[in-house]
């Protein structure tokens, strides 16, 4: 009996990429015959015509399953969703905006197949994308990894293949805002890379403004690692060490040349920009961990369903 793999794509938008998306998947799976696929689509109630698109190929192709949102969760939510809906031996991530080729999931299934990994991830060697954007994103995943608890993959979005133990464990313990790739790898299960150069957004418009991916960069640090809060302690420590000794010395040096030493006002109203600005970036530090903490208390669903028409049931 052949394996099921479930390719799993959210969308917002995206009716100028659908069918290109569609026709290169299906290129692409008719070439890999020792397995059989399903393709869902998670709509995230998109203003375009994608819903109607994708209704159109499942009238032509009993593959192809939808879900719908009843309204715009957002990125983070509706893609682990999505993810996480359909029932197969491993799922595949993929987004919708081409810039991660589907023609790679041959290569992360032939990866999967020869290697003991529970997840494939496909890595950004290089990318065709704005290039200051796509360094930026380089420093903050060396950021990521320095400041994280768990060995973890760098240069992704999340494309890949996860077999269906992780899908498992990720719907136990998944909460309203997950980062999906940090929890994989901090759940330690073994992973692999399979390199690719990622394309040039073609058509549509992105939904990653600069506000999101400061957001998302911030979701990952605060899920993968409590190094932030210990550096501003050791830091807080070492500063008010500091301005004790320093006090001394002021004190002392005033006491020796009483009339000659004068306290200044420019260095205590340098002393004090430097220490506010050292408090409010530490409150900030420590609010960021306390707004996730409070959303995630909250026990939010991850999206609320419209309808879910031929998607594998678990």
């Amino acid at each position: 009996m052949k394996k099921k793999i479930a390719i799993c794509i959210p969308c917002f938008n995206e009716s100028k990429n659908i069918n290109e998306l569609y026709l290169r998947i299906i290129k692409t799976i008719n070439n890999i015959r020792n397995y059989d696929f399903c393709i869902v689509f998670a709509d995230n109630c998109s203003t375009d015509n994608t819903e109607e698109m994708i209704l159109s190929l499942m009238k032509e192709d009993s593959r192809v399953g939808l879900i719908k949102n009843i309204s715009n969760f957002g990125f983070v939510r509706s893609s682990s969703n999505v993810l996480l809906a359909p029932d197969a031996d491993a799922n595949i991530f993929l987004m919708a905006d081409l810039q991660d080729p589907p023609e790679l999931i041959q290569n992360l299934i032939e990866e999967w197949e020869k290697t003991d990994v529970s997840v494939v991830f496909a890595v950004r060697r290089n990318s065709k994308e704005n290039r200051i954007l796509f360094i930026f994103k380089k420093i903050y995943y060396k950021l990521l990894s320095f400041l994280a608890d768990y060995k973890m993959v760098r240069d992704t979005t999340g494309y890949g293949l996860y077999e269906r133990k992780v899908i498992l464990s990720l719907r136990r313990s998944i909460d309203s805002y997950p980062f999906i790739k940090g929890l994989v790898c901090a759940m330690g299960f073994k992973w692999s890379r399979v390199p690719y150069i990622s394309s040039r957004r073609e058509s549509g418009k992105s939904s990653a403004s600069i506000p999101f991916l400061i957001d998302f960069g911030i979701l990952g640090i605060v899920t993968l690692s409590r190094k932030p809060m210990r550096i501003i302690t050791f830091l807080g420590i070492f500063l008010g060490s500091l301005s004790v000794i320093l006090s001394f010395l002021v004190i002392i040096t005033k006491f020796i040349f009483w009339n000659r030493f004068a306290f200044g006002i420019a260095m205590i109203s340098v002393s004090l920009l430097f220490f506010t600005g050292i408090i409010l970036s530490a409150l900030g530090i420590i609010g960021e961990y306390i707004g996730f903490i409070n959303y995630r208390s909250l026990k939010l669903p991850l999206v609320v369903e419209k309808d879910r028409l031929n998607v594998p049931k678990y």
